[in-house]
C-alpha cells in the first residue's frame, strides 16, 4: 500500500502548479525556455507577471505577459510607446527592460512577454501593505518620481 505524507502531497501539488504555470504563461514562445518561472506575483487588466530565473545570467527577473495585445488599437499603441520609452531609458529609479521574447511567427502574435528586472515591490503593495507610513515615506516616494521625471525630462526623447 502507497502512503503519502502530508508533506509528499504539497511538494507533489508545488511542482504540478509549477508546471502548469510555465506551460500556461509560454505558449511555445522559442526562447521561453531560457526562463525559469518561480512564481506569479501580480494580475492585472492587460496580463499577468511572474517571477523567474533567467538561466542564462542567473538574475531573477518578471516577466510581463501582456495578453490579447492587438485586441484594442489604443491598448496596442499604448504598450508600444512604453516599450519603446523604456527600452530606452537607464535609471535607477525606472524599471528596466532585460529583454523582449519575439513570437514564433508573425502570425501567432497575438501576446508579448516583456522581462524586467525583478524589484521587491511596487509603490501600490508597500501603500497598501502600510498603515504606519509616515510623511517621511511619501517624501521619499515623491523624491523618487520626480528624480525618474526630470531624468526622462532632460533625456531628449522628443524624437520618438
Amino acid at each position: 500500500m502507497l502512503t503519502w505524507s502530508l508533506l509528499d502531497i504539497i511538494a507533489w501539488f508545488v511542482v504540478f502548479m509549477q508546471s502548469s504555470v510555465d506551460v500556461d504563461f509560454f505558449t511555445e514562445y522559442g526562447e521561453g525556455s531560457r526562463y525559469r518561472i518561480e512564481e506569479v506575483i501580480g494580475k492585472g487588466s492587460y496580463g499577468v507577471v511572474c517571477s523567474a530565473y533567467d538561466t542564462h545570467t542567473g538574475e531573477k527577473v518578471a516577466i510581463k505577459k501582456i495578453n490579447d495585445i492587438f485586441e484594442h488599437v489604443s491598448d496596442a499603441t499604448r504598450i508600444l510607446r512604453e516599450i519603446k520609452l523604456l527600452r530606452l531609458l537607464r535609471h535607477p529609479d525606472i524599471v528596466e527592460i532585460k529583454h523582449i521574447l519575439l513570437p514564433p511567427s508573425r502570425r501567432e502574435f497575438k501576446d508579448i512577454y516583456v522581462v524586467f528586472e525583478l524589484m521587491e515591490s511596487d509603490l501600490h503593495q508597500v501603500i497598501k501593505a502600510n498603515d504606519d507610513l509616515t510623511p517621511e515615506h511619501y517624501q521619499f516616494f515623491l523624491y523618487q518620481l520626480l528624480r525618474g521625471l526630470k531624468y526622462i525630462h532632460t533625456g531628449q526623447l522628443g524624437a520618438l
